[in-house]
């Protein structure tokens, strides 16, 4: 791991080009704490949107106006007003329901709003909101940022009876590469959480049909949305992110999307507070897409949480590989940022921050406190000074962080 504020830049191997932070077509690039803090503020707002638009649903006499709640498009400003008046309401009504996870949320929400952090959201606006199963399915939103030239998809985490038993899926489950007829060394299948997978990929018979009369997956649907957003805006960006669950999701639809021609490149995936996803096949293949110049990935971890530290093994003791340039946020230390490295080199570091980051040699009652969206907004806010001045692009182009990748992206192998 190394300290945000040492990283320099020494790059043999451009990955993305970050002139004056601006790529080839002229896109201006924020900084990374600039990013993480934006997809941090959706995936929040994710827990709170959707307990609202449930109410809306189930309960419309709580509401003088529930299509206001239901309405797409909705701007954010919209929504942050809808929030506040009803928050005593969604409180109210958790019920059951009720999880640290939703008041957490709009406990870190509101610290946001005293702090004048949600005017970043103001010019934005939710085109949609798939939440017409929400017991039963993942929930995501699209939206768009005029002003950041950004499209945004967004998972939300786990609330619901289902997302849970998701989440306890640990097996893997083999899935086709989409980069394997790409370069001779690639693998053919890779295994990813079982779970998570079937989550993202399922196929419902109520769903849309392909054109051969075959039922879509929730990937598939979602992404046909995502493509006709971006001939709407040319021009701009495609950003994934989530919190927990939701970040397990945004990594896998982040990779899928990468190695499709008609979305916009690079895809950026800002995951907070991710579980495992995959084995390391899964990840080679994430590298060679990140040294194709396909996907940036952003990984933000608290110190500590226990989620991002699992499942690790699947159930036949295969090893889960986390993934990309990872974040690592301290409660009172300055925040670290590392690149999951690989070759025989790091073996031996790979090793000892196995151990060290591992859940029986952590194991203490603060893991859950560490997970929640409030901490990782207090942490990202201590570490705003540190991370201004460092750019995604940079970290990626600096061998030093990024090891064997840049040379892998000069000869396109791994």
């Amino acid at each position: 791991e190394e300290d945000a504020t040492t990283t320099t830049t020494t790059a043999e191997t451009i990955l993305f080009p970050n002139n004056n932070n601006k790529d080839n077509d002229g896109y201006e690039w924020p900084s990374l704490y600039d990013e993480a803090d934006d997809m941090l503020d959706n995936s929040m707002l994710m827990y709170p949107v959707a307990q609202l638009r449930k109410l809306a649903r189930t309960d419309p006499t709580k509401f003088d106006d529930p299509e206001a709640v239901l309405k797409e498009p909705i701007t954010a400003s919209e929504i942050l007003v809808l929030l506040e008046e009803n928050s005593q309401l969604i409180d109210e009504t958790l019920g059951e329901e009720k999880s640290n996870v939703v008041e957490d949320a709009i406990e870190a929400i509101v610290q946001r709003q005293k702090k004048g952090k949600n005017h970043t959201l103001s010019k934005a606006t939710l085109l949609q909101f798939g939440d017409d199963n929400a017991q039963e399915e993942l929930v995501y939103a699209i939206g768009i940022d005029r002003t950041k030239k950004r499209i945004t998809v967004c998972f939300r985490g786990s609330t619901t009876k289902q997302d849970f038993i998701q989440d306890a899926k640990v097996w893997l489950t083999e899935t086709e590469n989409p980069y394997y007829s790409y370069q001779k060394g690639q693998p053919k299948n890779f295994g990813l959480h079982t779970g998570f997978y079937d989550y993202l990929f399922y196929e419902d018979e109520k769903e849309e049909k392909r054109d051969d009369g075959t039922i879509k997956s929730k990937y598939e649907i979602i992404l046909d949305q995502v493509v006709n957003v971006a001939k709407e805006y040319p021009g701009y960006k495609l950003y994934v992110t989530g919190h927990s669950l939701g970040a397990a999701l945004s990594s896998l639809f982040a990779f899928q999307a990468s190695a499709r021609d008609d979305i916009p490149k690079p895809v950026t995936c800002v995951s907070i507070a991710s579980p495992y996803v995959g084995d390391g096949r899964f990840r080679k293949a994430f590298q060679f897409a990140e040294s194709l110049g396909r996907i940036r990935y952003l990984r933000i971890a608290n110190k500590r949480d226990i989620v991002t530290l699992v499942p690790f093994l699947s159930l036949k003791f295969r090893a889960y590989k986390h993934l990309g340039v990872e974040l690592k946020l301290y409660k009172e230390k300055p925040s670290l940022l590392a690149y999951t490295k690989f070759g025989a080199r790091y073996l031996m570091n790979a090793v000892k921050r196995t151990w060290s980051n591992s859940l029986l040699n952590n194991l203490t009652y603060r893991y859950l406190n560490n997970h929640g969206c409030k901490e990782y907004n207090e942490r990202l806010d201590n570490a705003k000074s540190q991370l201004e001045g460092v750019y995604l692009n940079d970290l990626y182009n600096d061998p030093k962080m990024v090891g064997l990748l840049s040379k892998a992206a000069a000869k396109k192998e791994l």
